[in-house]
């Protein structure tokens, strides 16, 4: 659950920044998520995803906690289930431009892993190269 939050957290970081990626086709219809926001929501999606699949949820209850988060993510986004359906949905007719956005997320994900690595690697304390065992020894 720690981990999941601190990846919660990096994602907040991500949202503010921009891609710089520009989407030249047809604006898109009333309602559809803005193209770098609906990036961010759909690296979050994968990450709930991910944890679902990989049984991250340690309760019977995977799929309702999967829910939760995805309301919160929602909630999060000013968004709802319908508009973000209808979203995917747009983009998904799209399949080159959604193959951009797509990797996209992967970057991100790819970002959010470098960083949790990052700070994993940071927060081990040093040990003692002579004796790798110390630790593990009582005081006598």
């Amino acid at each position: 659950m720690k981990r999941f939050g601190t990846t919660g957290m990096a994602i907040l970081l991500l949202a503010g920044c921009g891609t710089g990626v520009t989407f030249d086709g047809p604006p898109a219809p009333e309602g559809v998520i803005a193209r770098d926001t609906f990036v961010q929501v759909l690296t979050e999606v994968h990450l709930i995803e991910g944890a679902l699949k990989q049984r991250l949820f340690r309760n019977d209850d995977g799929q309702e906690r999967a829910l939760s988060h995805y309301a919160e993510l929602y909630d999060r986004w000013g968004i709802d289930e319908e508009r973000f359906k209808t979203t995917y949905t747009w983009w998904y007719q799209r399949p080159i431009e959604m193959d951009a956005l797509l990797e996209e997320v992967a970057e991100n994900l790819t970002e959010l892993e470098r960083q949790l690595t990052e700070a994993e690697n940071d927060s081990v304390a040093p040990t003692s190269s002579l004796d790798p065992m110390q630790s593990r020894r009582r005081e006598q």
